[in-house]
């Protein structure tokens, strides 16, 4: 559901990250099989939204519309979000473990993100390394999360 992850989205980030709906639901529709939701007593707790891409689908921040794959090189995790109530409830690392699963399953070799607001040591912390876009290419679009 696009408003519940809209209303965790909101609890989470700068209004400079935030994502239009139409972005969200492009991304949705085509790779609902890629993206996870966390719950807690049938409430949306948190998500996480990734998506089969290569160089040249990797989406710019709030891209209205998400091109899909069909030869993915990479699962790019756009957005792992957990509502700010709900921070120690270990949402966000059971939400990784799906990630990591899937991609074994569709035997992808590379999982990539962005790290924004100060989140690099979180993502260390999961064993993701920091790597320069410029030899992949996306410069230009990592550029459009800002600094």
């Amino acid at each position: 559901d696009v408003q519940n992850i809209q209303d965790i989205q909101a609890s989470c980030y700068e209004t400079r990250y935030l994502e239009h709906a139409d972005s969200f639901a492009s991304k949705l529709n085509k790779t609902a099989q890629s993206c996870f939701i966390a719950e807690l007593n049938e409430q949306a707790i948190a998500y996480l939204i990734s998506l089969p891409v290569d160089t040249h689908t990797f989406p710019a921040l709030n891209a209205a519309e998400f091109e899909y794959c069909d030869t993915p090189t990479l699962l790019y995790l756009h957005d792992l979000a957990v509502h700010a109530n709900y921070r120690d409830a270990g949402a966000g690392h059971q939400l990784i473990k799906h990630v990591l699963a899937f991609t074994k399953q569709q035997h992808l070799d590379h999982i990539g993100l962005i790290a924004v607001q100060g989140s690099t040591h979180y993502w260390q912390k999961q064993g993701f390394k920091v790597c320069c876009p410029t030899p992949l290419g996306l410069s230009e679009k990592v550029a459009s999360f800002g600094t």
